[in-house]
């Protein structure tokens, strides 16, 4: 070879070997919380400015490579698919082959992590530091009562954003009933995760959503035992001695391989409860005070199984099902409910559950979700005799309740996300509900007396007989359909907007235009220190739980319901109901989605690597909300007389129960809450929320006291709370002294003045006194705080997936023993007039042992 020859293929030699010193390589793995690896997931790094350098897909073993890189500074992106959220990073590469590992949160959790610096605040929609989120590890770190994550977290909402069916439940991105599987198999829970997302029909202080572990490819478990006994309680404020109670709970899930190859997976729950508990009744009878403790025992099962088989990285198909039963005795005793007026609850839900994910290419993916749901609910009154009820004193006879209920549903989600540049869609189809419903309406067939006071009972003169026959039985549907589209775009790095559009349609309302926008902007002027947000949507109410059950019932043919004003007492024998005038139940013919607008602008600021302040404002309008109407009350003369009987406008029927949309509800809060992160002394999140909220509806079912001037109800709402403080975390984490604390603090709730008398006649029985409005009094307050010393013994050398740990717990609810009130009587002829008939727990201890392997 001639020399100059030699000298080319060495200047070729040493450019190539520059070069490839020059472009570099990342080699890493996905895998999520529990260590699982992730298949499928697509994994981009981006230039400063959204340009795409490289993208890769994780394989079956959730491993990637990304070759022949440049060095410099970039964005690594993992985008969210199958109930993982969207993980970003900063990433600087310099030499050499660079190795990652990065674990993905569930959906809604959103990092930006920068690599040796401090973590920064995000502008994504759900990372806002409003949000309320507790993963699984954390939340055995707090002290729940009975395992009842769900009860734990609701203080966090805010009553002003629930639907008229209460907090919706979205389980695994669908909306359902109940969670489905045990506690320790819970992932995550989050409360106001991207408050203006197109994907829910709530905003965020309205809904929880939960996020449930996936099985894994090595076996996991563990195992749950909790007691308590009344040996270690205080004495509820208004019992007399102290009952004896019992509670265990056992409760566990395993989650494993199934095979070889590492394709297929599953995960197991299970739960038994058995709680001998007591309700304290604290009424006036005609005989003077009754005061007893009364067994209210329960028992519940739930058991869920879900199996998930990989095809290939790009498809994912999962197979689950739940069962939960539960039981209960002497329901609805308490306070100034007597034994004889409770009643008997046999519950059973089954739910058959298809998720399947496709990858079609990185940058799109389509999920769709189907769950069979059956329900059978049964409810036996204790004792078969009239229900006898006089204001602000006691109810007694029978509870007169008796119904037998099934429900078939289907719940769809079709969801596709496609990430395409700056933008970031997804675009969805939704069932909430596509149900059959059965019902055996068997309640007042004997009929129930109202009093306005034991004087009246005394002289055996109640103001209104209400009582029904008829075959009871009903078939209906209640179907709702939702559609959704929303784009997050990341404008510059310091800004994101985020647009989305809702449609909302549902049986019984006949209004076809309910689209509801949203829109929200976060802007971060500071390189992530602070965020600034806003936005604005309209969201859609629904007719709410079993409500149009009654609808269906009361149409005068299925149920002939009768009222009669100032009746003797007792009725004369064979008294027959189907001779007087029928009650309906009806919606008006111009009723309509109620919908309310909510606005806020906020900021989040991060004062230290740990802990992140957060200030915002947020106002709620709801127009056209729900509330009920006598519209055959009787049109009354301007002095009229309690005892006589003032005839209705249409004569043929009674009282004419008419749904109508006629209602407005306005709220403004401010909200203020804290955020500390792996903090040396707190780990946790507190908030307090300055709040106004006021309507002239109590809600679907609710009657005003003048029945031809419903507007005139305005006031503060039921659920309006002035101050709420919550507080949940960690005192001293990660140490051998380390305590879980729970702590609430809120200002009384309002309450209605009645005068106990029927003054409109309508047998409703809620006319105040002259001159006093809706909701004029005000109950006390409530306070409360709850401590969990836990420990964990390690029994093996192993950490992380290997490690079998043995947990033991003491865990202290109402540690102050602060009594706190409910059940305030308003009714001035009561004795009782603004005191209260009930009492929540004093302290009570919980003991607990676990293992996890």
């Amino acid at each position: 070879m001639s020399p100059l020859r030699l000298l080319a293929l060495f200047i070729a030699s040493l450019a190539s070997s520059l070069y490839a010193q020059n472009l570099l390589s990342l080699r890493g793995s996905i895998v999520d919380p529990t260590g699982a690896t992730v298949p499928g997931a697509t994994v981009r790094l981006e230039a400063p400015d959204g340009k795409l350098i490289s993208q890769a897909t994780a394989d079956s073993a959730g491993n990637f490579t990304l070759a022949n890189l440049p060095a410099g500074t970039f964005t690594l992106a993992v985008p969210a698919f199958s109930g993982f959220a969207t993980h970003t990073q900063a990433l600087r590469l310099t030499t050499g082959v660079t190795t990652l590992n990065i674990t993905l949160d569930p959906e809604a959790v959103n990092q930006q992590i920068t690599v040796g610096a401090e973590q920064s605040l995000s502008t994504d929609p759900s990372a806002n530091r409003d949000t309320v989120s507790v993963t699984g590890n954390e939340l055995k770190k707090l002290p729940v009562f009975d395992q009842d994550y769900i009860a734990t977290l609701t203080p966090f909402l805010d009553g002003a954003a629930g639907s008229s069916g209460g907090v919706t439940l979205i389980v695994d991105g669908v909306e359902m009933k109940s969670v489905g599987v045990s506690a320790s198999a819970i992932q995550e829970v989050r409360i106001n995760n991207d408050p203006y997302s197109a994907e829910f029909n709530r905003p965020g202080r309205g809904r929880i959503e939960i996020i449930t572990k996936p099985g894994s490819p090595n076996f996991h478990g563990e195992a749950n035992f909790i007691v308590r006994d009344s040996t270690f309680n205080a004495k509820n404020y208004f019992a007399l001695v102290r009952p004896p109670e019992s509670r265990r709970i056992y409760e566990g899930h395993l989650s494993g391989p199934i095979g070889h190859g590492g394709h297929t997976s599953f995960i197991t729950s299970a739960s038994h409860r058995e709680q001998d508990t007591a309700a304290v009744v604290n009424a006036i009878g005609p005989n003077g005070v009754i005061n007893e403790n009364v067994s209210t025992p329960n028992r519940n099962s739930q058991y869920s199984l879900r199996v998930t088989h990989d095809f290939s990285p790009n498809h994912r198909l999962s197979l689950g099902y739940n069962f939960e039963n539960s039981t209960s005795t002497n329901a609805g005793v308490g306070g100034i409910t007597l034994p004889e007026a409770g009643y008997s609850l046999d519950s059973r839900e089954d739910d058959a559950i298809l998720n399947d994910r496709i990858i079609v290419t990185p940058n799109l993916i389509n999920q769709l979700q189907i769950t069979l749901e059956k329900d059978e609910d049964v409810t036996r009154s204790v004792t078969n005799a009239q229900s006898i009820q006089v204001s602000g004193s006691f109810i007694g006879g029978g509870a007169q309740a008796d119904t037998a209920k099934t429900e078939n549903t289907i719940h769809v989600n079709e969801i596709v996300t496609w990430s395409h540049g700056k933008h970031y869609i997804r675009a969805g189809v939704q069932l909430p509900q596509f149900s059959r419903r059965a019902v055996d309406d068997r309640t007042n067939r004997l009929g129930t007396f109202k009093f306005a006071s034991l004087s009246n009972y005394a002289a055996n003169t109640p103001y209104v007989f209400t009582g029904q026959q008829g075959p009871g039985r009903a078939l209906y549907w209640i179907n709702e359909f939702g559609s959704f589209i929303q784009d997050q775009i990341r404008l510059t790095p310091q800004v994101q907007l985020a647009l989305g559009l809702r449609y909302d349609w549902q049986t019984f309302l006949h209004d076809n235009n309910n689209l509801a926008p949203r829109i929200s902007l976060a802007y971060a002027p500071d390189k992530g220190k602070t965020v600034l947000r806003m936005g604005t949507g309209i969201f859609y109410d629904r007719t709410g739980g079993d409500f149009p059950a009654i609808v269906k019932l009361h149409d005068g043919v299925v149920l002939h319901s009768v009222q009669i004003q100032n009746p003797t007492f007792p009725l004369p024998p064979g008294s027959n109901f189907g001779s007087l005038p029928t009650n309906l139940a009806r919606f008006d013919q111009h009723v309509r989605a109620p919908y309310a607008l909510q606005y806020s602008f906020g900021v989040e600021r991060q004062l230290q690597k740990t802990l992140t302040l957060t200030a915002a404002y947020r106002g709620q309008v709801q127009i056209k909300s729900f509330r009920s109407r006598d519209a055959n009350a009787p049109i009354l003369p301007p002095n009229p007389s309690l005892t006589a009987n003032y005839p209705r406008p249409h004569l043929n029927f009674g009282q004419i129960q008419q749904i109508e949309s006629g209602g407005r509800t306005l709220l403004n809060a401010l909200d203020l809450s804290f955020r500390s992160q792996a903090g040396r002394w707190f780990t946790g999140q507190g908030q307090y929320t300055l709040s106004s909220f006021d309507s002239n509806t109590g809600g679907i079912n609710a009657f005003p006291q003048d029945q031809y001037r419903p507007n005139d109800e305005w006031g503060r709402a039921n659920l309006d709370r002035r101050h709420r403080f919550n507080l949940m975390g960690n005192i001293n984490p990660d140490h051998w002294l380390s305590l879980g604390v729970a702590a609430s603090l809120y200002s009384g709730p309002p309450y209605d003045e009645t005068t106990g008398d029927d003054y409109f006649h309508t047998g409703l029985g809620n006319a105040r006194p002259l001159g006093v409005g809706h909701n004029a009094l005000h109950a006390g307050g409530a306070a409360s705080l709850d401590l969990l010393y836990n420990h964990d013994f390690r029994l093996t050398k192993e950490k992380g997936d290997k490690a079998r740990i043995l947990s033991t717990g003491v865990s202290a609810f109402n540690v102050l023993n602060h009594t706190n009130f409910t059940n305030y009587i308003g009714t001035l002829s009561s004795s009782r007039f603004g005191q209260p008939t009930a009492a929540l727990a004093g302290r009570q201890l919980q003991f607990s042992v676990g293992f996890q392997f």
